[in-house]
């Protein structure tokens, strides 16, 4: 990156998008937080290219990041969401079915998922920030909306 000013637009342009992201994945708001700064710093050090959008670029740092904060030895110790949702208040006249059914999916289908309908990436640019071929995105999204209709079929219902 030239200077600090571009990191500055950046940060304004995509900080949201990449903390409400990131705060899916990890279902930790506080290690979001982190991740972000993370990716910022990252992005700051690194070289880019061009190759994609900025958007694109950034993702695919902070997707990197929180799947490495994932394989770390603390956070396969610590409770479980679950185990923590139990001890949370429920906050009234807040539906979050939908929400929490995206996050019960496994992380190869709740990735897609988060990046194709929440931060509305195409099925190629997903490919970019996974590295994944576009076949195997499109057949997670199938898959995963195939899941959520399952879980979800008592929350709507299809119209004849």
């Amino acid at each position: 990156m030239e200077n600090q000013a571009e990191l500055t637009r950046m940060m304004q342009t995509y900080g949201t998008q990449l903390l409400r992201l990131c705060t899916l994945y990890l279902k930790d708001r506080m290690l979001a937080e982190d991740a972000v700064q993370e990716t910022f710093v990252r992005a700051w050090r690194a070289d880019f290219r061009q190759e994609c959008s900025e958007k694109t670029f950034l993702t695919r740092i902070a997707i990197n990041i929180c799947k490495n904060y994932l394989r770390t030895p603390w956070h396969t110790r610590r409770a479980s969401a679950e185990l923590l949702d139990q001890l949370t208040t429920q906050i009234p006249d807040v539906d979050d079915t939908l929400l929490r059914a995206v996050l019960s999916l496994s992380q190869a289908h709740r990735a897609v998922i988060l990046l194709y309908y929440y931060q509305g990436f195409s099925v190629n640019e997903i490919s970019e920030i996974l590295s994944i071929p576009s076949a195997t995105v499109s057949t997670r999204l199938f898959r995963a909306r195939k899941k959520l209709r399952l879980m979800l079929k008592e929350w709507y219902y299809d119209e004849p």
